[in-house]
């Protein structure tokens, strides 16, 4: 008997072995289909957890037949939404380019606006600088209105000088913010003025009324000229005081 089960338990220990190994491969071979199923999955989704072709779909299944034109229509629709978005991020990127070039241009016109003023170099060499207030008599303004009209002339002037020629408005102020007010005859004469001062390089502002009291709206009443004392004489030294 001890013979026997020594005899009859070797088979038993010889199919152990076996046992193990078929095991062993049945789960390798699951794991590997497993493996291929994620891959595919994964595949199919896309890396960001929706699928490439983002659509929804109510109808029943194709048959077998219609199946592969079905899967052919889906795909053309996804190549063809994906074509979208392409085209809507390179119209996107256009845009903010166009956006850009408008901004730099709109710098460009910006600063070319408050370029300095030629009179600007003259206030390094010339120390006496004055302002002259031309006023229309031809409108037969009241003292409070020609004082109104001056004193917005006067500001609208220093506002440019600010911008554009702050050392000539710096070296007027030093000056004592010389004004001398006198008459012209016309809004003609005025006009022919302007373009005398501007022929020398000189800054003027002409106030326009809003009409409101005592003169018609629209009307040119006084002009305000600034710059070295000899060069501002030169264009208004034939006109009497006011």
């Amino acid at each position: 008997m001890g013979a026997s089960a020594s005899v009859l338990s070797l088979p038993v220990d010889a199919a152990l072995p076996a046992a193990a190994t078929a095991v062993a491969g049945a789960a390798g071979c699951f794991a590997l289909g497993y493996l291929l199923a994620l891959s595919r999955h994964a595949a199919a989704v896309g890396p960001d957890g929706g699928s490439d072709d983002d659509y929804e779909d109510d109808s029943e299944e194709d048959d077998d037949e219609n199946s592969g034109g079905s899967r052919a229509a889906k795909r053309a629709g996804g190549q063809k939404r994906t074509g979208l978005q392409l085209l809507f991020w390179a119209r996107n990127v256009v845009t903010k380019s166009d956006s850009a070039r408008e901004a730099k241009r709109a710098q460009a016109q910006a600063q070319a606006s408050v370029s300095p003023l030629e009179i600007e170099n003259l206030a390094d060499i010339i120390e006496d600088f004055k302002m002259v207030l031309v006023v229309r008599n031809d409108l037969k303004m009241g003292k409070g209105k020609i004082a109104a009209q001056c004193s917005h002339a006067t500001l609208g002037l220093f506002k440019k000088l600010q911008q554009r020629a702050p050392k000539s408005l710096r070296r007027w102020e030093r000056c004592g913010q010389v004004k001398v007010v006198v008459k012209i005859e016309s809004e003609e004469d005025m006009l022919v003025l302007q373009g005398r001062a501007k022929s020398l390089n000189l800054p003027t502002h002409i106030t326009i009324d809003a009409g409101r009291t005592q003169i018609a709206p629209n009307s040119r009443t006084v002009m305000a000229i600034l710059g070295p004392a000899d060069m501002v004489d030169d264009v208004t030294g034939g006109l009497k005081l006011l």
